[in-house]
């Protein structure tokens, strides 16, 4: 009777141990923070310093990071990650830009971790065309969150090789990500609220798709971006580039009655270089109305704070949107949006007044 105690309690052992050890599981999240991309082996004061939430995008997340990740457990200590931004922007001409990263996560506990591998850097535009190839390397410290959220704060390396037409740079970061389970409800609860008798559930979401801006007496942009553009071209105005408003990158939503929840939206980013600034604020507020079954209407105001080196101002505008929302399996739920904005103009900044009309893809993550 002992020796069988016994050997029920190894079992038990191994099988807690092997448990313990498996140290990552399959995952989705979103990431933005600092990063200081510097010219490689020069000493001079040329770096550009960018700060994003929840993450750049076409030139600055060329150069900075992937704002999304995804964690692909390979064995009990060692995980797959791949990366990626993308955009492409037409006016007049066609402009993309896209960065992808592959790196293997090894974790030393079930917190910290180390990763290293590659990043691919592609541009091309009408006058040229690029791909550059380089590596990164992270250590890094995972906790959770709240709820199903994970969270992870890391710090990391990147450096390219020389091209013809981009010039090798080396970026430090430190980057916040928070990601979630793939796996962890099944698929109708991605559908169904946290509580009975209302329409929708809290959670916190990140939305990219297709952009159309009108500027009022000026030219028109049409681009495809993910996650999306936000407030990241107007954060490189003071850096030689343009104003172009649209729907933030991220979104909360808070359920307020049987039927309604307020939606805000955000997304921050500052870059700094030579001695000029750009920084956007983009922020919205709206209110959501589910109409039928999956299906919805929006409608609500914007607001994007510009502070340049030389000026400084606020375009305010409104916002209305039908959208349809969707279960993508696990923890994760997803929509696509038919959404209008209108913002106004600011001499101070330089902006035009512009209508944006976009069609949305988006990924929400329960917050509970």
């Amino acid at each position: 009777m002992q020796r069988t105690f016994a050997i029920l309690a190894l079992l038990v052992s191994l099988a807690t141990s092997a448990q313990a050890q498996r140290s990552w599981q399959s995952e989705i999240g979103i990431q933005g923070g600092f990063v200081r991309i510097k010219p490689a082996g020069t000493g001079r004061a040329d770096q550009i310093d960018v700060f994003a939430l929840p993450g750049a995008n076409y030139v600055l997340g060329l150069l900075a990071h992937g704002s999304v990740y995804a964690i692909i457990p390979w064995s009990q200590k060692l995980a797959v990650e791949p990366s990626f931004v993308v955009t492409q922007l037409s006016a007049g001409g066609t402009n993309t830009t896209a960065r992808l990263g592959l790196r293997a996560d090894y974790a030393f506990t079930p917190k910290l971790y180390a990763a290293a591998g590659g990043v691919l850097l592609y541009l091309h535009s009408p006058s040229q065309q690029t791909k550059t190839l380089g590596l990164q390397g992270a250590v890094g410290y995972r906790m959770h969150l709240t709820g199903p959220l994970n969270a992870r704060v890391e710090a990391n390396l990147t450096t390219t090789k020389k091209t013809n037409d981009l010039n090798p740079f080396n970026g430090y970061g430190v980057l916040f990500g928070v990601s979630t389970r793939l796996h962890g409800a099944p698929a109708p609860a991605a559908r169904r609220p946290s509580t009975p008798g209302r329409a929708w559930r809290t959670a916190i979401g990140i939305q990219g798709g297709y952009q159309s801006t009108h500027e009022v007496g000026g030219a028109d942009i049409t681009g495809l971006s993910f996650p999306g553009l936000g407030g990241s071209l107007s954060a490189i105005t003071g850096l030689g580039g343009a104003v172009l408003a649209g729907p933030p990158t991220m979104y909360v939503i808070l359920p307020i009655g049987s039927k309604t929840a307020a939606e805000a939206g955000f997304d921050l980013a500052r870059a700094q270089s030579n001695g000029q600034t750009g920084f956007s604020g983009n922020f919205s507020a709206r209110l959501n109305y589910a109409v039928k079954r999956n299906w919805y209407a929006a409608a609500g105001a914007n607001l994007n704070y510009l502070k340049f080196t030389a000026a400084n101002g606020t375009v305010t505008g409104a916002n209305i949107a039908w959208g349809y929302r969707f279960g993508l399996g696990g923890n994760f739920g997803g929509r696509v949006e038919l959404n209008y904005s209108l913002f106004g103009k600011n001499t101070d900044v330089g902006v035009a007044p512009q209508n944006v009309l976009g069609l949305m893809l988006g990924a929400t993550m329960p917050l509970k």
